[in-house]
């Protein structure tokens, strides 16, 4: 069935007169997406084996419009960014060769990734958004024995990943066709990793796996930060199109001072799709939740803090062929006094993105400076401790947003897409600085007293892939304005003005 004729059948698929399915089944529509990458990847297949070589190579280019970040008129000018990445791969699997044996091989390593011209030059504060310097980090180099499904021994260095990517993030989920997305991924959550499965069993497809971690790099670990955590993930559903599955992990960190964070996640997520004819829906949820106590943030009155975290997505699209849509939504506590004895702010991975200006920049611009102000010792004395965790470094937190966005295809691999995005913070927005020296009464970057409403952020994207001759090549280009709302009213009762930029890309995966 062409992408024309499916379109069309989407469109009568909405009338109530089509109740009735095609008696084929649709072809797929999408040109390229997750489920063509293998065919666009070198693979060999000797003596029944599989070998495959992935090779991706990227460049992209982002600007946004200054805005200020304190009461001072401090103004987050940006100079226009330029950031490239090339990962390459290798994968062994015996595949068929041994019909109850088999035996996976994985190795991922970017050569090249991070910002290399342009970005945050001459502003004053701790881990602004621009100004991550190019790295090569290992992401995979590991090996794997399963026998049948009675158990699967994993050992070596690997990414993580769990669900929506809302907690454990792999920096691999960036844009597919009939996804709508605005994000960009970069670098991953990264362990060195002992793991023991047992499953697919029964009907039900339920597996179960345990392991043992030492944590490589993730946004909770910084500087000399050493972490190690206790995992375990119980699915049922596994590989089939309705999943549901409970992740688990203790994790033990400490700073290079001895310092420690003792903290349990629990991690549920689900999905369900539905096909109708050439309608598809789909549903995932993901909610976290943290509890556990630290060292770091001491303050004269609570050495140690309580954490009480939550956070909760959810995603739910619809797929009619030339056109669909997207509605994302995201909650995730909020703290506004952190003079108490609970730490509650919850940060999504700076991988799970949400809008292009918003979190990405406003609110990390915002807290990177906020750590600069809180330690004046002409104004505060002693500064406190660990002021350097404050700055947000991109992570969507504090917050309950909804982002409807609607895509439209023209023709085979063309997408246009874009959407709202609507947001509110959990708690009032605390400055450490200025709601300190208010008596702990919520004050704003802006020394005001905030308003709930963060903001309507109105963004637009279109992109292009096409597959040729065992390549995968994608252009794309997205842009925005963000309109902020009372939440970053100044203490004069002004409004602050209205943000914009964009950011294009250019890939080839082969």
């Amino acid at each position: 069935m062409s992408s024309r004729v499916r379109c069309l059948a989407g469109l009568l698929a909405l009338a109530p007169a089509a109740a009735r399915a095609a008696d084929e089944a649709p072809a797929p529509f999408h040109r390229v997406g997750e489920h063509t990458q293998p065919r666009a990847r070198l693979t060999f297949r000797p003596w029944a084996t599989k070998l495959t070589a992935p090779v991706s190579m990227s460049l992209g280019g982002e600007a946004v419009g200054a805005f200020p970040v304190d009461a001072e008129g401090t103004r987050y000018a940006p100079d226009p960014a330029m950031d490239a990445e090339v990962r390459v791969g290798l994968g062994f699997s015996t595949a068929d060769a041994l019909s109850l044996l088999n035996f996976e091989a994985q190795y991922e390593q970017d050569l090249h990734t991070g910002w290399m011209l342009g970005g945050t030059q001459g502003f004053d504060a701790v881990a602004p958004p621009f100004t991550a310097g190019t790295e090569n980090p290992l992401r995979k180099a590991y090996a794997r024995l399963s026998v049948g499904p009675f158990v699967t021994l994993t050992g070596g260095y690997m990414t993580s990943h769990w669900g929506l990517g809302l907690l454990a993030n792999d920096g691999a989920h960036g844009f597919e066709p009939g996804s709508a997305r605005f994000a960009k991924p970069r670098g991953g959550d990264r362990v060195l990793r002992g793991a023991v499965a047992t499953g697919p069993w029964t009907s039900g497809k339920v597996l179960l796996q345990v392991a043992y971690d030492q944590v490589q790099g993730d946004d909770v670990l910084l500087y000399d930060d050493e972490a190690t955590q206790m995992v375990a993930a119980l699915i049922v559903g596994y590989g089939a199109p309705r999943t549901a599955g409970l992740y688990g992990a203790r994790r033990h960190q400490k700073t290079d001072d001895g310092r420690t964070t003792d903290v349990t996640a629990i991690d549920a997520y689900g999905r369900w799709t539905q096909t109708l004819g050439t309608l598809k829906l789909t549903g995932e949820f993901e909610a976290a939740y943290l509890t556990g106590e630290t060292q770091l943030s001491p303050t004269p009155e609570h050495v140690r803090h309580d954490l009480r975290q939550f956070g909760a997505a959810g995603r739910i699209g619809l797929d009619a062929g030339c056109f669909g849509g997207v509605l994302d939504v995201l909650y995730a506590s909020g703290d506004q006094n952190q003079d108490d004895a609970e730490i509650n702010a919850f940060k999504a991975d700076p991988n799970f993105e949400m809008g292009l200006f918003l979190y990405r920049h406003v609110l990390s611009a915002m807290s990177s400076r906020a750590p600069i102000r809180a330690a004046d010792p002409e104004l505060v004395g002693r500064p406190a401790p660990d002021l350097d965790r404050v700055p947000t470094r991109g992570s969507a937190t504090n917050t309950l947003a909804f982002f409807p966005r609607a895509y439209w295809r023209p023709v085979d691999g063309l997408e246009v897409f874009g959407g709202p995005l609507l947001a509110l913070s959990a708690a009032q927005l605390a400055d450490p600085r200025n709601t300190r020296l208010a008596g702990g009464d919520p004050h704003n970057a802006f020394d005001a007293e905030p308003g709930r409403y963060l903001g309507t952020e109105l963004d637009a994207g279109v992109r292009y892939s096409l597959l040729h001759d065992g390549m995968v090549v994608s252009a794309g280009v997205e842009g925005g304005v963000l309109l902020p709302g009372g939440a970053f009213v100044d203490a004069d009762g002004k409004d602050m003005a209205s943000v914009a930029g964009g950011r294009s890309t250019l890939r080839l995966s082969f």
